[in-house]
């Protein structure tokens, strides 16, 4: 621990931090956000620092250098401290009070669950969209192929997952033609660099699914590969047989059901193939990946891996979440357990309806029914249990 919470080591930290244009952190969850990304936003700083992690980014309106310079070397330390000791302990629960768009200073004292205000379910909880693209270096264009929106629900102790399927189609896209919606943060970055892919799809969804974003996390699918390669592999549980071969990266995933170490590119193959299931099926793995993530990043010691975790995201992520918010929501995320995260995929019968619009197979969205389903997030069972029912297609 005191080699942990040094001065030389904050130093360092602060020291790789402050030399990059944009604030990044290593996040366990690869996006896919993973977290749950953001719900495993940094690792067991004991991890804390150790992990400033995302596999995924955060796009917002606060300067990142701002963000990295308000926080003082004492204030650093004592966050990670207190990470550290809350991640360690047998506490029933540990609360963290954070206001929509704001993280505040984290209580470790044990509370009940707290009743449900009046209002709707997501405006007290903080909410982050999680985007994960195919881009590529000199690529004119690309495709957004993870969606997720992570609620945290500080005052409950429990957090939820939607995702959103790429082909569900938008039929009104400010200044561009309908389509799907996994070409919206192309557009908008076509036409506003630095950040006009992520300004327009919260615009969209606030609108559409009445959800507030807070926060926004974008990854590309090289720095997700890296990553796992730099965290040694990641042990999945593995629910249903696939065999999936991606050309570009000659990669062949062919794979049982049970617990399986998987390489950054097998990784890769295994959150985006298709070919088993579809979309939906995707998602639903997306999710499961995720929290192995997490579970990996928590449970074993990564401080040695972090320059090569850090290395790996060195273009391929953009965050202004500050350093203290950052370590404040990782204390909080390693603190729930798999029965407190809900959460499911926008699917059919209920949800979408299969169908064609201007010649592409797409997913019609019923916006009304989406609405009250999200409002009823939390209700249902643990997301791993639920989104599990039509497993191995």
């Amino acid at each position: 621990m005191k080699a942990l919470l040094s001065g030389d080591k904050i130093q360092q930290w602060r020291t790789w931090l402050s030399q990059r244009t944009k604030l990044r952190y290593v996040i366990p969850t690869l996006g896919i956000g993973l977290v749950f990304v953001t719900l495993w936003q940094l690792s067991n700083v004991g991890s804390a620092m150790q992990a400033a992690t995302p596999t995924v980014a955060v796009i917002m309106s606060v300067s990142p250098a701002a963000a990295a310079a308000t926080a003082s070397e004492a204030e650093v330390r004592t966050a990670i401290t207190e990470t550290v000791a809350a991640t360690s302990t047998d506490a029933t629960s540990t609360t963290v009070s954070i206001a929509p768009g704001s993280v505040e200073q984290a209580s470790t004292t044990p509370q009940e669950s707290s009743t449900e205000e009046a209002g709707a379910l997501l405006d007290r909880t903080l909410n982050i969209l999680i985007l994960g693209s195919d881009r590529r270096p000199n690529t004119p264009n690309w495709r957004t192929d993870v969606m997720m929106i992570v609620a945290l629900d500080f005052d409950n102790s429990r957090a939820g997952v939607i995702s959103i399927p790429r082909d569900v189609y938008i039929d009104v896209i400010p200044n561009h033609q309908p389509n799907r919606v996994n070409v919206i943060d192309y557009l908008g970055e076509r036409d506003e660099p630095d950040g006009g892919g992520p300004a327009l799809i919260k615009r969209i969804i606030q609108e559409r699914m009445n959800i507030r974003i807070d926060h926004y996390l974008r990854f590309d699918f090289s720095s997700f590969q890296e990553v796992v390669d730099a965290l040694g592999g990641v042990d999945v549980d593995v629910d249903c047989p696939y065999y999936d071969y991606f050309s570009i990266e000659d990669v062949i995933l062919n794979i049982q059901p049970g617990l399986v170490h998987m390489t950054g590119a097998e990784a890769l193959v295994y959150v985006r193939s298709r070919r088993i299931g579809g979309d939906l099926d995707r998602a639903r793995r997306q999710q499961r990946f995720v929290w192995a993530v997490r579970n990996q990043v928590r449970d074993d010691n990564l401080l040695p891996r972090v320059p090569a975790l850090y290395q790996a995201l060195d273009d391929s992520i953009q965050t202004d979440i500050g350093i203290l918010n950052a370590i404040r929501i990782a204390r909080f995320a390693l603190n729930l357990n798999e029965e407190q995260i809900h959460g499911f995929v926008l699917a059919p019968p209920t949800l979408l309806t299969p169908g064609w619009r201007s010649g592409m197979s797409v997913f019609i969205p019923d916006w009304a029914a989406i609405r009250a389903a999200a409002e009823t997030l939390f209700e249902g069972s643990p997301f791993l249990d639920t989104n599990t029912p039509t497993r191995c297609p």
